[in-house]
């Protein structure tokens, strides 16, 4: 069993937050980095913010944030849930830490932040054996806008090499293996990936 995560299909994921290059000329340049890091690209510290903050319009309750959330170009994970993934084979991926700011760009948001750059590649999606896939460009698919366990099949190789992946041929989501699903589970540190489980089927099936 391995687990694919929708987040980046969840509205509730979104916060009215800005980052240290939404103001510059660099602009451009984090929206390719925010798209080349949900294609599963290893990517350096360079493409990724050092700082997040509020934007004008933000209100308190938008700071209470799951452990798991987009912050304009970019997936931000709380410590908790980076203290879990650092135990886990990351392969390219890797966790850059970043400063969490209210609007007025001086009050930090309690707690450590980093962005999440998910770094893997593997094309282990079985489609004829998936549920109610939806067409998408460039002979794609997209999930189920509400997944249920055993929707998504995969074949055997997602259960090698790294823990965290995402399948180009699939979009508007990540996987992860069945350890580390369960690692975040355990500790509490699962709000934000919403994780639903999926069949592994063999040559054959």
């Amino acid at each position: 069993m391995v687990w694919i995560s929708t987040a980046p299909a969840h509205p509730s994921n979104l916060r009215p937050l800005r980052h240290s290059f939404s103001e510059t000329e660099q602009l451009q340049f984090s929206i390719e980095c925010g798209e080349r890091n949900i294609g599963g690209e290893p990517l350096g510290a360079d493409c990724f913010p050092k700082e997040i903050y509020g934007a004008p319009h933000a209100r308190e309750s938008n700071y209470g944030v799951p452990h798991l959330f987009f912050a304009g170009s970019y997936w931000v994970v709380s410590k908790a849930a980076a203290d879990v993934l650092r135990q886990f084979d990351l392969g390219g991926g890797a966790l850059y830490p970043v400063r969490f700011l209210k609007k007025d760009r001086q009050t930090p948001v309690a707690g450590e932040w980093y962005c999440l750059n998910f770094g893997n590649q593997k094309g282990v999606l079985v489609a004829g054996e998936s549920q109610r896939l939806m067409d998408w460009p460039r002979e794609r698919w997209h999930p189920p806008f509400v997944t249920k366990d055993g929707d998504i099949a995969v074949n055997q190789a997602a259960e090698a090499g790294s823990d965290i992946w995402v399948d180009p041929k699939i979009v508007r989501c990540f996987f992860l293996s069945e350890a580390l699903g369960k690692a975040l589970k355990k500790v509490k540190a699962a709000n934000g990936f919403f994780l639903t489980k999926c069949r592994i089927v063999g040559v054959g099936h």
